[in-house]
């Protein structure tokens, strides 16, 4: 498939949320959703990276959908305002969609 100059202003990838579970043996849960990101260009990434902004205040910015949330009754969720900053209050879900971003994100996370 050949390469295309011109990108589609989003992206979206999976995002695994692990954190501390319920069980008496305190073993880790692992929960999966599809994030929709804004893509960066490089000089956007850079300064994103050299602004020292918190990434839940980061995130609020570049998170604009998902698929494959559900909210504690097991229905879907619908990206919105007041469910992202619902999920940005939670610090598992920051490190993963922080992690997730920076991955997919040209150059973003590897640092030298």
């Amino acid at each position: 498939m050949p390469y295309v100059l011109a990108k589609n202003p989003t992206f979206t990838t999976l995002v695994r949320v692990v954190e501390p579970g319920t069980a008496d043996d305190g073993s880790l849960e692992t929960h999966e959703f599809t994030a929709e990101f804004k893509r960066l260009k490089r000089d956007e990434a850079e300064a994103l990276m050299k602004s020292g902004q918190l990434a839940y205040v980061v995130l609020a910015d570049v998170l604009v959908g998902w698929s494959g949330l559900k909210g504690e009754d097991g229905a879907v969720l619908p990206f919105t305002t007041q469910y992202r900053d619902a999920l940005l209050q939670i610090p598992h879900a920051i490190v993963a969609l922080w992690d997730a971003f920076l991955l997919n994100t040209s150059g973003a996370a590897r640092k030298n």
